[in-house]
Order: C-alpha cells, then sequence, then structure tokens
C-alpha cells in the first residue's frame, strides 16, 4: 500500500513538473510577442511645402505629431519680385495652415506670395440692395459710375489696394469687378479682367459669404448689419488667388425707405424660338426688344387682394420652349428701350419650392448662374408669392409650378364673361356691322346687362356635365342672347393690379374660349373686337354653349341654336 502511493505522487509530481513548464513557455512567449508589439514603429507622414507645384521643403513627421515652424527663407528659397504671405491648406489660399496642426496623413501645404507688380486695374463695386441704398442704383451692370454715389474704388498710393466708402443695408449684396462702360463684366484676370467675392472675405461681424470655398466660384457677398463701412480689397497683378477684402464699420447708415406700391412682376428671359406660340420669350433677348409692360404677355395678375406693397400674389401662364432661360422679376422700361429687371426683386430656380409635374422640367442655369432653364417645353402656369422680411427690408419670393393641363383637367368653375354693345356700336361698320331698328335694339333686355364681363353682380356660371368619350371634362351653359351681346367663356381670376384702382376679370390658365370650328347662325368670332376675342351675337335666340376639355388640356367649344 505504501508503495502504490508513493508511485502515485511520483506521477503526480512529473505531471505538475509538465504543466509548469508549459506555463512558463506561454508567459515567455506573449511576453516575447508584448516585447514585439512595443517596439514597432509609429506611422509616419509626409509634409510637403509648395510654391505652385515647386517643392520648397518636405518634413517627415510621426502620427499625431507637428511641424516645426519655418520660413522659405530658412530654407534657402527666395523669389524675385515676390513677398511671402503665408503658408494655407488649399492651393487657392481659401484656409490658412497653421504648424500647430496635427498631422494624420501625408498632407500639401501651399505658399502665398505676393507679387510686387503694380495692379493699374479699375476696381468697381457691383450688387444690388432690396432695402433701397446705393447698390440698388449701382446694380449689378451699371458700368463705372464716378462722383458721390459711384461705384469707383480709390487705389492707395503705392500699394496694389483699392478702397470704397459706402453705406450698406442688411441683405444687400455685392462683388468687386471689372466691367466695361456698357456693364459688361471680364472676369478674366489674364486679359485684365477680375471678380472678387465671398472667397477673398476675411472674418467679420458684419458680412458673409455662405458657401465659399474651394471651387465654388466667387459668391456674392451679403450684408448682416446695416451701418457705413469702409471696405478694403487687396490684390495681386500675377496670382488671382492672392487677396483679400476687409471690412471696417464706421458707424450707422442713414434709414432709408423704399417704395413698392406700383411693383408687380414679369417674366424675364430670353429664347431661341421663333414665334410666341412656341415660346412667350421669343425675341425678347432679355428685355432688349420688349416695347411695354403693363398689360402684356410678359406681365403676372396680382391675384391677392392686400394693398400694393410689393407683397401678394402673383401668378400666369405661359408657353415656353426647351431651352428658355429666365427669372422673375419686377421690371422698368428704359429710356433708351427695352426693360430691365430691378436689383432686390429677382427670384430665381432656388425660390421655386413646389412644382406640380415632372421634376425634370426645369433645372437651375449651369455655371454660377441661378436662373431658371426649360428642359421640357410646353404650357406651365407659375404662382409667385412676395413677403417682406422686416428684419432686412427685402422681400422673398416662392414660386409654385404647375402644368397648366393639370389644373385645366382639373374640376374648376368656368363662367361666361360679356356685355352688350351699345346701339351706335352695334349699328357701326367697323365695330358690329349689324343692321337692326334703334327702338328694337334698346327694347330689348341682354343676359349681360349685370355681367359687366365679371365684374357686375350676375355671372353665368356652366354647369359640369358627363364628358363624352376622350374628354376628361364638359361644361355647359344656355344663353338667351340677343343683337349686340358680346361675351367669351372662361375659368375667370379676378385681378388687383397695382397700377389700377379697381378689380376686372382676366381668363386664368390661357382658357380663354371665343372660337368655335362651327358656330350657328346668329353668333359670329369674325367681328371687329373678334379675332378669338369675343363672340357676338347678330341674332337673339337661345344657344347652348359646350366646353370640352381634352386629357392633355386642349380646350374646345361647340354651339348650338335651338
Amino acid at each position: 500500500m505504501v508503495r502504490r502511493k508513493t508511485q502515485m505522487t511520483n506521477k503526480l509530481r512529473k505531471t505538475m513538473s509538465l504543466l509548469t513548464g508549459l506555463v512558463f513557455a506561454f508567459v515567455l512567449a506573449f511576453g516575447v510577442l508584448a516585447a514585439c508589439k512595443d517596439t514597432e514603429e509609429t506611422p509616419r507622414f509626409t509634409v510637403t511645402f509648395l510654391d505652385g507645384e515647386s517643392v520648397i521643403a518636405e518634413r517627415e513627421v510621426e502620427e499625431g505629431g507637428t511641424v516645426a515652424s519655418f520660413t522659405p527663407e530658412d530654407e534657402g528659397y527666395e523669389k524675385e519680385g515676390f513677398v511671402f504671405e503665408g503658408w494655407y491648406a488649399t492651393a487657392d489660399f481659401t484656409h490658412d495652415w497653421s504648424f500647430d496642426t496635427v498631422i494624420e496623413k501625408d498632407t500639401n501645404v501651399y505658399s502665398m506670395w505676393s507679387s510686387s507688380k503694380e495692379d493699374t486695374r479699375q476696381w468697381l463695386i457691383a450688387g444690388s440692395s432690396s432695402a433701397g441704398g446705393p447698390l440698388a442704383a449701382i446694380g449689378w451692370n451699371g458700368g463705372p459710375i464716378a462722383g458721390e454715389n459711384g461705384n469707383i474704388l480709390k487705389k492707395t498710393e503705392g500699394k496694389n489696394e483699392f478702397t470704397i466708402t459706402i453705406d450698406l443695408y442688411v441683405g444687400d449684396q455685392f462683388q468687386f469687378c471689372i466691367m466695361d462702360e456698357e456693364g459688361v463684366w471680364n472676369t478674366d484676370d489674364a486679359s485684365g479682367g477680375g471678380a472678387r467675392g465671398g472667397q477673398y472675405l476675411e472674418e467679420n461681424d458684419y458680412m458673409s459669404a455662405p458657401g465659399t470655398g474651394l471651387g465654388d466660384g466667387q459668391v456674392n457677398i451679403t450684408v448682416s448689419v446695416s451701418g457705413n463701412y469702409t471696405l478694403t480689397l487687396t490684390t495681386d497683378a500675377e496670382d488671382k488667388n492672392v487677396g483679400a477684402i476687409t471690412v471696417v464699420r464706421n458707424g450707422d447708415a442713414p434709414e432709408v425707405t423704399v417704395d413698392r406700391s406700383d411693383y408687380t412682376w414679369y417674366i424675364y428671359g430670353n429664347s431661341s424660338a421663333e414665334t410666341s406660340a412656341e415660346s412667350v420669350l421669343a425675341g425678347t433677348n432679355w428685355g432688349a426688344n420688349v416695347e411695354s409692360l403693363q398689360y402684356s404677355a410678359y406681365e403676372m395678375f396680382k391675384i391677392s387682394d392686400n394693398e400694393a406693397d410689393g407683397t401678394g400674389t402673383w401668378t400666369q401662364t405661359w408657353t415656353l420652349a426647351e431651352g428658355d432661360e429666365f427669372l422673375l422679376a419686377y421690371c422698368l422700361l428704359k429710356e433708351e428701350g427695352g426693360i430691365a429687371a430691378q436689383d432686390g426683386t429677382m427670384f430665381y430656380y432656388p425660390d421655386i419650392d413646389e412644382f406640380n409635374g415632372e421634376d425634370a422640367a426645369f433645372k437651375k442655369a449651369d455655371g454660377m448662374g441661378s436662373n431658371i432653364v426649360v428642359v421640357e417645353g410646353g404650357t406651365y402656369t407659375f404662382t409667385l408669392t412676395v413677403t417682406l422680411n422686416a428684419e432686412t427690408n427685402s422681400l422673398e419670393g416662392s414660386i409654385e409650378v404647375d402644368k397648366t393641363a393639370d389644373l385645366l383637367t382639373s374640376e374648376q368653375e368656368w363662367k361666361v364673361l360679356g356685355g352688350r354693345l351699345s346701339y351706335a356700336q352695334a349699328v357701326d361698320p367697323a365695330t358690329g356691322n349689324l343692321t337692326i331698328d334703334e327702338a328694337a335694339y334698346n327694347g330689348k333686355t341682354s343676359v349681360f346687362a349685370d355681367n359687366n364681363f365679371g365684374v357686375g353682380g350676375t355671372v353665368q356660371q356652366l354647369e359640369a356635365i358627363d364628358p363624352a368619350e376622350g374628354m376628361a371634362r364638359e361644361y355647359e351653359v344656355t344663353l338667351e342672347l340677343v343683337e349686340g351681346d358680346y361675351f367669351y367663356l372662361c375659368i375667370p381670376m379676378a385681378i388687383h393690379a397695382p397700377y389700377r384702382e379697381d378689380t376686372y376679370y382676366s381668363p386664368a390658365y390661357t382658357s380663354k374660349l371665343a372660337e368655335a370650328d362651327e358656330l350657328p347662325e346668329g353668333v359670329v368670332s369674325d367681328w371687329a373686337w373678334g379675332n378669338g376675342g369675343n363672340l357676338l351675337c347678330t341674332e337673339a335666340g337661345s344657344y347652348t354653349f359646350t366646353v370640352s376639355v381634352a386629357a392633355d388640356g386642349t380646350l374646345a367649344l361647340t354651339a348650338e341654336k335651338a
């Protein structure tokens, strides 16, 4: 019994010795691995300092480290005729770079150099002010304007530094530019032009340029605090990326008031279409060939009955062609001919908040512009709602666009707008050309006696009926007409034009119907006030008129005499 116990004890000792060896080996291996891990090198990155594409210096830096400060001169790098201005993180010098920057990847750093060559260009300020400040008169394309209220920057002697002192107001926008006498910008520095916008603006508390940055181009500088300012533009005659715009606020700007009582909106643009049937903009050439505004095809109808102060809702239906480019603006006739859109009243593609139709029918103009471009030609109805931002004293617009066919095929109120010729008009060969006794004429009562083209108390309305096959909707009305009645059928819209004290009615959505393929004897469209304008009754009787709306919005009128 004792021998067996001894044998078992020896076995146990051997087993324990083996386990101890395994544990020691494991610990030793783990320690070696840990030691190897501790001796792995920290990643290193290369920081390359550049002058354009030329390498000034390179620095190897451990991950998380920084570069010791130095200048190109410390590296023996000189550039004759130039002065080193600092290091930047981007090639166009829009973002500063500091030697405190922690390096976490291979990095390029760019040196800015200013040239001693004199900048002889004449720099101008151009912009807009919906608040009625000096920029409202200066505009974007006014050319050089000398004098107290001019836009020409003054050059500091011996420096490439240009200054202007001007009153600016909240919401004002501007850039500095090179412009000829005709107001045409030259933005090409290589040919003596140039434009300087938000990309060059030094940080300040009074104005900003949202969206600026590498590749964003020259965006407008927007004023956020009204005041009298001295603006300083520094430039470089050799490198367009070198320069800055600094801002000093000298004090408050005087209060200004803007009379917007006559504001109404127009379509302003251009089209390559040859006829107005293809596009309302055909031949307009950005307003250069437009001769009238009020009651023109370009005018929008004010449909809100609020005070004439520039705010409210306007609408209009236009046929546009593919490629048309336009905006909506308050326009004025120019003395030399044509019209001009007024600064601070222009609304663009970004102002379209809702489009009821194919989203691809419009797009934003390419490049820096924000004009509306037509992708899919057709007939569209635009509704513009204008509000006043009291804080900035500026107008803001919201545009809704509908495919007109969708509006016409929806449920609408069709009415008859009409009146009656005087006896003199009725028998005048140049007008009604009717043959009827005066007493008989005046003894008859017109169904339109209280219609007055929609303004009166009794306006005849069409009744919706079951549409015929292939039609989206149909409407019908029976009228007891007498000689001299003249009229048309439409979807009427009340118009509150700022330049009129009264309210009048006009057809909405190009819905005016005053022609038919076949008219019964007693109703004509080919008379002095016809031509698609009005139907005229030449023989008293009971007539039934039917308006048919096809699925694509096409309208048709038929008439029958009882």
